[in-house]
């Protein structure tokens, strides 16, 4: 029995080790479908990951391109801006350039406006203007006609001077007496040293004698038909030397001028008629000057010979009217054709002696034969 238990036991163990040998065979079998399966699966593993590690890599770079062409477009987009920006400001500065364009031109079309109603007055004016001037331009032809024929009176007037110098110059030729008429003025100047001895105012008988010559030749000229109502004054005046004081002088040349007026408007003088002497004392004054118009030689220097002179002058009828309507003509336009210079005598005595109307009548007994005091002009 117990041998059967022992075989039984030994043939249980040799059953329990072919069993363990299986089961090891089969462990060993299944560990190695495990480690096949672990490293196909490894496998797999390694292939899906460099799969997914190459789409990783592409999708990076998807992501960089991505993030590149973002940046590229930020950086459009911030240079678009900032354009943006830019003409933002251009478009504000042109608004405000427009708004300023805007309000100077509304200020120009209410200046315009304005224009347009100053023209408007201006055209009304202008209208109103024309005519004023159509009436002035009637007024000025009245006037031009008026000073037409007030010129024709001063030439009338220029030409009786010029007609009366004429007439003096042949008649002093014809009666041979030695005598130069201004070409300007008619005046003659009779020299004091044929007149006067020196130093004394008192007619010398060679100079009565010369007056008695000149004087008739004289008044037939001025105090002719012709020319009498074209006289308005006959004026003698006396002048001296620069000889002594201005007033010395002045008193001399008086006194030389009073005793030919003296003279020759006296009623015991018969070289001329009674007619001719009462016309002469309506027309002769008398007036002395003194050194006050020397003459000059021809350099400029004193000639107390020609200065010491008595002068006869005459003075025509309205020169005072003739001289202003003369300066109204020149001051208006005239032409120079036109004009006339007047170095006539002048209307009233020139200032400097005092003035002493011809004695109204009288012998030559009233001649004052008086010293001249020393110092004076002869």
């Amino acid at each position: 029995m117990r041998n059967y238990r022992n075989r039984r036991v030994r043939r249980a163990g040799r059953n329990d080790g072919s069993f363990w040998l299986s089961f090891s065979d089969l462990m060993s079998s299944l560990l190695l479908i495990i480690i096949l399966i672990l490293f196909y699966i490894m496998y797999q593993y390694f292939e899906m990951y460099e799969i997914n590690m190459a789409e990783i890599a592409r999708q990076q770079y998807d992501l960089d391109e991505a993030n590149a062409s973002l940046e590229s477009e930020r950086t459009r987009l911030s240079e678009a801006e900032q354009q943006m920006l830019a003409q933002q400001i251009r478009l504000n500065a042109a608004e405000d350039e427009l708004a300023d364009a805007q309000a100077v031109l509304a200020q120009q079309q209410e200046d315009l406006e304005a224009a347009q109603a100053l023209l408007a007055q201006s055209e009304e004016e202008i209208s109103q203007q024309q005519t004023q001037l159509s009436s002035l331009s009637d007024q000025l032809s009245a006037q031009q006609a008026t000073l037409d024929s007030q010129q024709a009176q001063i030439e009338q007037l220029v030409g009786v001077r010029t007609q009366i110098i004429s007439a003096l110059s042949g008649a002093l030729r014809t009666a041979n007496i030695s005598a130069t008429v201004d070409p300007t003025s008619g005046a003659i100047a009779l020299e004091s040293d044929v007149l006067f001895a020196t130093g004394e105012y008192s007619l010398t008988e060679e100079g009565r004698a010369w007056i008695d010559d000149f004087l008739p030749v004289y008044l037939d000229v001025l105090l002719s038909d012709e020319y009498r109502d074209y006289v308005a004054e006959i004026i003698i005046e006396g002048h001296t030397d620069s000889v002594g004081s201005y007033l010395s002088n002045l008193e001399l040349s008086q006194q030389r001028a009073a005793a030919v007026a003296a003279y020759v408007l006296g009623d015991n003088y018969s070289v001329i008629t009674d007619e001719q002497r009462q016309t002469l004392r309506q027309l002769v004054t008398a007036n002395g000057r003194s050194y006050s118009d020397l003459v000059l030689d021809e350099n400029g220097n004193e000639d107390r010979d020609a200065s010491r002179r008595v002068v006869f002058k005459f003075r025509l009828t309205d020169e005072e009217m003739i001289a202003q309507l003369q300066q109204i003509l020149e001051q208006g336009g005239a032409s120079s054709e036109a004009t006339v210079s007047f170095e006539a005598v002048d209307a009233t005595p020139e200032p400097a002696a005092d003035a002493t109307p011809a004695p109204d009548g009288g012998s030559d007994a009233a001649d004052p034969a008086v010293t001249e005091n020393t110092g004076t002009g002869e």
